[in-house]
């Protein structure tokens, strides 16, 4: 029974070329497969399976245009990451919400309907937690990606929308989160429908969603500058760090042998896969499996050459000698970059995730599956940082520089000196440091603080009128807008991205220019 209602929650919500036809059943239909907790069940983990498809997509790696790379072998990637989205079409996927808004529709599902099943209210409150907090997260990437956008708040609504202001569906997140965090028990407490403890971390507990609700605040108080916001953040951010049920683990070298895996207490937040349930994801869509080869690949040696890499010269300016993530994150370091160019390329070499799985047997018998690792969305250093960064904000140095000295003793790094300059510059170092290559972090934390002048090439030359006109948000898909009249090109983002010649190769001979411009298919 579980599997046919997940595998109808999943056909309701497989088909929507955008957010206008996610659900076509009545809700007579709907009502029938919400009957029992079986049911519920099956529809959270249907939810889940598209929460997991989004966040753990490699479309994810893309849209992150802060990473640390000095080389990508993907020159729209690279170009990416100096503000040059030229080398994407107008429809490329990196651009589309379909897959947000189909898992925004998941949780809508649940979260309607989940009334209908008679629950004891302890498993009505667990559920619902759940469908609040992914529902929140989801958009909180949404208003990172896209800024303003479509806000769909009922399953069955298909109706045409523009798109709501930003500001406004963050209030629509906090109000799910503070909801989520009042039903939601702490992690230690949640269990499953036979009362076995549920031990996944994208599960979420209370400390997820105080986590995610720190996150929202800091951004609305760094990025939206309502620096008011910071006191809330920063009680948010405690409710984490005052859990018991999160520690950091005693070392980096543990970072990398029990955080990444997945499923830590250090881990607060992550994309959970188990191949016996089909939760699959291939090697070459973890960001590990793209900056990792020597020594962690089988039959690969220093002289394997790699395509996406970090210069020898970018990791000693990042990291002091005795710093033990140099030692955990990198392989000898030291020793390497001493070998000769023409063998290590002058970049260092990544070794983060340390176990990969490979396929036995067949054509691709040897060659590398899967790296066997959870995506980590939130880890407790990043909330221990990001209360650093808001109480520095707020001119509390003592408290800021508390927390991340914390983080820098379990690297081995000396506390903070005020030789060092300015305070919110060194957290946000520290943040490179030790949030180095998880995807989603750097970029979101360049926009969150107005610092975006210190990335690469285009980045640069931005002014605070063009953030304003929405420059570090993403072009809105030209199929977004060719289905949904309604949904408009951000500012910044019309001339400047496609034009109408660039209209005229994807859509020939379909509309005369003046229609195009009237209807605003293309810019």
């Amino acid at each position: 029974m579980i599997g046919y209602i997940a595998g109808l929650a999943l056909f309701l919500l497989s088909g929507c070329d955008s957010f206008l036809t996610q659900l076509s059943e009545n809700n007579t239909t709907v009502a029938n497969h919400f009957r029992s907790e079986a049911d519920v069940e099956a529809a959270v983990y249907g939810m889940h399976a598209q929460f997991r498809e989004v966040m753990g997509s490699f479309t994810q790696d893309y849209r992150d245009r802060g990473l640390l790379l000095d080389n990508f072998g993907l020159a729209r990637w690279r170009e990416a990451n100096e503000h040059n989205l030229s080398g994407y079409t107008a429809t490329a996927v990196e651009f589309s919400w379909m897959y947000e808004y189909k898992a925004v529709s998941a949780a809508n599902l649940v979260i309607g309907n989940l009334y209908r099943a008679g629950l004891p209210e302890e498993r009505y409150r667990f559920y619902m937690g759940q469908a609040l907090c992914i529902r929140a997260c989801l958009y909180f990437q949404i208003i990172r990606l896209w800024g303003d956008a479509p806000l769909v708040l009922e399953y069955e609504d298909i109706s045409e929308k523009g798109r709501t202001p930003w500001r406004e569906i963050a209030g629509h997140i906090v109000a799910d989160l503070l909801l989520a965090a009042e039903y939601l028990p702490p992690a230690d407490q949640l269990k499953d429908p036979e009362g076995k403890p549920l031990t996944a971390r994208q599960i979420p507990g209370r400390g997820t969603a105080y986590a995610i609700l720190a996150g929202v605040y800091a951004w609305i108080a760094g990025y939206g500058q309502e620096p008011e916001y910071y006191a809330l953040g920063i009680e948010a951010a405690g409710k984490v760090i005052g859990d018991p049920n999160y520690r950091l683990v005693a070392s980096p070298e543990e970072v990398c042998t029990e955080v990444l895996p997945g499923n830590s207490e250090e881990g607060i937040f992550e994309v959970c896969y188990d191949d016996s349930r089909g939760e699959y994801k291939d090697f070459g869509s973890y960001i590990g499996g793209t900056v990792e080869k020597w020594p962690v690949l089988k039959g690969t040696t220093p002289a394997s050459r790699r395509k996406f890499f970090i210069r020898n010269e970018t990791v000693e300016r990042l990291y002091t000698p005795e710093d033990l993530r140099l030692q955990a994150y990198f392989a000898d370091f030291f020793r390497m970059k001493e070998e000769p160019v023409s063998v290590t390329q002058g970049a260092a070499y990544v070794r983060m995730w340390r176990e990969v799985e490979y396929y036995s047997g067949g054509i691709y018998d040897g060659t590398p599956r899967t790296l066997l690792a959870n995506d980590i969305l939130i880890r407790l250093p990043d909330i221990l940082l990001l209360r650093a960064e808001m109480k520095a904000a707020t001119g509390d140095r003592e408290g800021a520089v508390a927390d991340l000295d914390v983080v820098r003793r379990r690297a081995g790094v000396a506390g903070y000196s005020e030789a060092e300059g300015d305070l919110r510059r060194a957290i946000q170092l520290e943040r490179d440091r030790e949030l180095l290559f998880q995807t989603g972090v750097r970029y979101f934390d360049y926009m969150r603080n107005h610092t975006y002048n210190l990335l690469k090439g285009g980045f640069r030359d931005l002014t605070e009128t063009d953030v304003a006109a929405g420059a570090l948000f993403l072009p809105v898909s030209l199929d977004a807008m060719n289905n949904n009249p309604k949904v408009k090109q951000t500012a910044y983002w019309v001339g400047k991205f496609w034009g109408l010649d660039a209209c005229r190769e994807l859509l020939p001979d379909v509309l005369p220019d003046e229609v195009r411009r009237e209807h605003r298919l293309c810019y």
